[in-house]
């Protein structure tokens, strides 16, 4: 709680710390170059050092940069199916169905896909020869 309490006056300590007085003489057009969102350079790095502060106050100590890895959905031949059992795959019958899910398991030519649906999940047996497309999640 003390964390908090303190990440919070730092919040409003920064926030309160960033504002500027604008004077009756400043009255002239003011031409400066914004992002898409509206904001200058100097406004969107005392925005990132509000954030940090709040993480380093929150945290206690220091920030360790996170790396993100982009998942996206990438093309396999059915042959490396089984290979991925328990990933998120998304598939295309030849029919025009298509079913997303987890793929749980593949015997012989069947792969069976846990499909989440309203009320829980639904397991599909599918046949390979009957895919027209199969993406994974990767």
């Amino acid at each position: 709680m003390k964390r908090f309490l303190v990440g919070i006056c730092s919040l409003f300590f920064l926030l309160g710390a960033g504002t500027k007085a604008v004077s009756a003489d400043d009255d002239k057009k003011i031409v400066d170059k914004r992002d898409a969102q509206g904001r200058t350079a100097d406004e969107e790095a005392r925005r990132q050092a509000t954030r940090e502060a709040i993480r380093r106050a929150v945290r206690g100590g220091q920030v360790a940069p996170k790396t993100v890895h982009e998942k996206t959905y990438q093309s396999i031949r059915h042959e490396q199916i089984g290979q991925y059992v328990g990933s998120w795959v998304k598939l295309e019958t030849y029919f025009g169905r298509k079913v997303e899910g987890t793929l749980k398991r593949v015997k012989g030519d069947i792969i069976y896909v846990d499909e989440h649906v309203a009320q829980g999940s639904a397991s599909y047996p599918i046949n390979k020869t009957k895919i027209s497309g199969l993406k994974v999640l990767k």
